[in-house]
């Protein structure tokens, strides 16, 4: 194990022999939160220690990032592996996925018992969630010549670059900016092959939550009640007032919502 801050990492080998980190907080039924395209498990530890009194709540790196190692060549298939084997060792979890990760979770419930529900935060296809071919390949660029700085907040408007510089994990977000192209192609590739309308979503019978923040509503409402509508257990909430980062702006918020929901679940999940 390895020592970060006051907590301590764990590690679970993914099916393709990549140490995989993971941190728990707590004790009870397991909540397993998988962030998005930057940062690492530090952007769900604030939502992790507010339910942490109720569950076991687990955040993680996801490969290439932060305590966890790499595999090569990159494919979507093995970040799913590297949830479901995590999900595995908690034992029964409900998966929360942010953004990018939605497939992982959405894979790891699909073939995983341990995955016993999923929570997507704005981890569907929408148009917010379409990269502009120029600003994917200005990033590739930049990755390809080292300026992972510059990488990270390509085409971000002024304001929106401020705001990352001052979050707590900018030096990680940085360091880990050369994943971002391999896993937007990833995240593009998969919604191409399974889009939401297709049939395959009918077999999930496991609880999933839709999240999406209020400010973000014009882009995310219809894509959400779309994939809603492919899902036989979908529920959708709206988070008041938020946009893509509620776990760093209102992680109170988050965790009652979560919580709330599970609690409203009457035995579908392990309690």
């Amino acid at each position: 194990m390895t020592e970060l801050g006051n907590l301590t990492a764990r590690h679970v080998t993914s099916a393709d022999g990549t140490n995989i980190a993971y941190w728990r907080l707590g004790s009870g039924n397991s909540i397993l939160f998988v962030h998005g395209l930057s940062g690492s498990h530090v952007n769900w530890q604030p939502v992790a220690e507010r339910l942490s009194g109720e569950f076991t709540a687990c955040t993680m790196d996801r490969r290439g990032r932060g305590a966890s190692g790499d595999g090569a060549p990159y494919a979507l298939e093995r970040e799913t592996e590297d949830v479901a084997a995590v999900a595995e060792t908690l034992g029964p979890a409900v998966v929360l996925a942010h953004s990018l990760a939605g497939p992982f979770a959405l894979e790891a419930a699909m073939t995983s018992e341990a995955v016993q529900a999923v929570i997507l935060y704005e981890a569907w296809p929408s148009p917010m969630s379409e990269m502009p071919r120029d600003v994917l390949e200005g990033i590739e660029r930049l990755v390809s010549l080292g300026r992972y700085e510059e990488a990270l907040t390509y085409g971000d408007p002024p304001e929106e670059i401020e705001q990352t510089r001052q979050l707590p994990d900018y030096a990680e977000r940085v360091a880990t900016a050369h994943t971002f192209p391999r896993e937007i192609r990833g995240w593009e590739r998969y919604w191409q092959q399974h889009p939401v309308d297709e049939e395959r979503w009918r077999v999930l019978e496991k609880p999933v939550l839709l999240l999406y923040g209020e400010r973000n509503s014009d882009g995310m409402a219809a894509p959400a009640q779309r994939f809603a509508e492919s899902l036989p257990q979908a529920t959708i909430k709206v988070l008041a007032g938020q946009g893509h980062t509620a776990y760093h702006e209102a992680p109170y918020l988050v965790a009652e919502v979560v919580r709330t929901w599970l609690g409203n679940l009457d035995g579908a999940v392990d309690r």
